[in-house]
């Protein structure tokens, strides 16, 4: 039976040596630089690299394997590889914990493979999803954790025919009252006997292969799938999935979500028998405050800003896109993101990560306090930072951040005067800030927009009248 080729297959797939693919792409350029030329094949490695580099500007490597050596100036590696975020208790540890491992964990794999001057995107943040996951996201009822309806793809060929074993396991008597959609692929070589199988499943509704599954996957409550990129879209509207390993390269992620507690795994193909997946439906249809917070837990990892992010670190915003909107409900789970990034923990007074239950209440009484002003900070049409002003009489306590693709451009700034007009048209007089001594960043920021720093022990303060923020910078 066909499965995904071993490691040592992967150089077939080019169908010709590395050599020859590199001199049919340099002919194809036909003398063209290009400002970056973009990788994302298994059987290419630093070989190809090597000899296209004289003929662009930029490299960009696509990978998840971290097997072989790249020249490249960016890699994006969209896989959760954590090996360990369980706490005592055996539950999925803080969301700043889980980013920490995850990329010192990846890091330290990339770490001999490329050079020392290569970018490193990693993790499900930067998933390549198409935009209707986000739009869907946002459009989305909250999930609730019960299920009454179940989507079932395998991917676009699916040649064990995983599909027809979840129909088995799907029509026992006791699961006999869920809705079911169930996508079969183009070039699934099963489709007639599937289609058999469902005609005698009155609940049941077969769909062809379509451009992409986020309106299915936002009316559903539960997913049986497959462990490739559709984890990730899954994720990123809340999702709760039954995985099963259908090539040996998801082995790793499906191991790493497993054990942060993100998917419920089933292990490789071959060891999965229907009865196993009957057994597994039936137990999460009595856990329902499980898969409601597992559908926030997930949208933490993956925001459908994945494609955005990397657009933005390839080709740059200028400061002229930058504006400032009203926080809105939808933001809980970037801010979330940018509360626990390992930078802003650092260098926050109280430098505990935040629990998602803690943030989640924190945010709501926030957003709706009218003594706090929140603003989302935007580059074009994705959301890189933000900043709060606490008011109290007629002053304003600042606190801000950047995301961590837009750090060391001089942002903060301009952040800051940006935040500072808006606060201004609520009337305070002065805005203060406390930094710890260590936060040279942001202690530049504040000394380079005027602010002036009063005397202090153990802090940083730093005072300045809102209506000379646009005097200096």
């Amino acid at each position: 039976m066909n499965t995904e080729p071993d490691q040592e297959d992967y150089a077939a797939w080019l169908g010709v040596s590395q050599k020859e693919d590199a001199q049919q792409t340099i002919d194809a350029l036909d003398s063209e630089r290009p400002d970056w030329l973009i990788v994302d094949h298994y059987g290419l490695d630093i070989q190809w690299e090597n000899a296209l580099r004289p003929h662009l500007s930029k490299f960009m490597a696509i990978d998840d394997l971290a097997n072989r050596q790249h020249d490249c100036d960016l890699l994006l590696d969209q896989n959760f590889s954590l090996e360990e975020i369980f706490n005592q208790k055996g539950t999925m540890d803080t969301k700043e914990e889980a980013q920490r491992q995850d990329l010192a964990q990846g890091h330290s794999r990339y770490e001999d493979l490329v050079p020392k001057g290569c970018r490193l995107l990693l993790g499900p943040r930067h998933a390549l999803l198409r935009p209707e996951y986000s739009q869907y996201r946002r459009t989305m009822n909250e999930r609730t954790g019960e299920i009454k309806h179940v989507l079932v793809f395998m991917g676009g060929s699916d040649s064990a025919d995983i599909t027809g074993m979840a129909l088995e396991a799907l029509s026992v008597q006791e699961l006999a009252h869920l809705e079911v959609d169930v996508v079969v692929g183009t070039n699934n070589p099963h489709k007639h006997k599937i289609a058999n199988q469902v005609e005698n499943l009155p609940n049941i509704h077969l769909h062809a292969s379509r451009p992409h599954l986020a309106d299915l996957m936002s009316r559903t409550d539960l997913a049986i799938g497959g462990g490739g990129v559709t984890t990730w879209e899954r994720m990123c509207l809340g999702l709760s999935s039954i995985v099963i390993c259908l090539a040996e390269n998801q082995g790793p992620a499906c191991e790493a979500l497993s054990k942060a507690a993100l998917i419920h795994y089933l292990g490789f193909w071959k060891d999965v028998a229907a009865a196993d997946l009957t057994e597994k439906i039936i137990d999460l249809l009595q856990n329902q405050e499980l898969l409601r917070f597992q559908a926030k837990a997930c949208q933490t990892m993956v925001d459908g800003l994945g494609a955005k992010r990397v657009a933005e670190v390839l080709h740059p915003s200028e400061k002229k896109d930058l504006y400032l909107r009203p926080a809105r409900e939808e933001d809980v789970l970037i801010y979330y993101d940018w509360v626990n990034d390992p930078v802003v923990r650092q260098n926050a007074f109280n430098s505990e990560p935040i629990s998602l239950n803690t943030h989640l209440e924190w945010f709501e009484k926030r957003l709706v306090d009218p003594e706090t002003s929140m603003f989302v900070l935007m580059a074009k049409d994705l959301p890189v930072g933000q900043i709060r002003f606490e008011l109290q009489g007629d002053e304003a306590a600042i606190g801000y951040s950047l995301d961590r693709i837009v750090r060391g451009r001089g942002w903060g700034a301009e952040l800051v005067r940006l935040g500072a007009r808006m606060i201004s048209n609520l009337c305070p007089a002065v805005i203060q800030c406390q930094v710890k001594p260590e936060n040279q960043a942001s202690s530049a920021v504040f000394m380079r927009l005027g602010f002036k720093e009063l005397p202090s022990q153990g802090v940083r303060t730093f005072r300045l009248p809102c209506y000379r923020i646009g005097e200096a910078g």
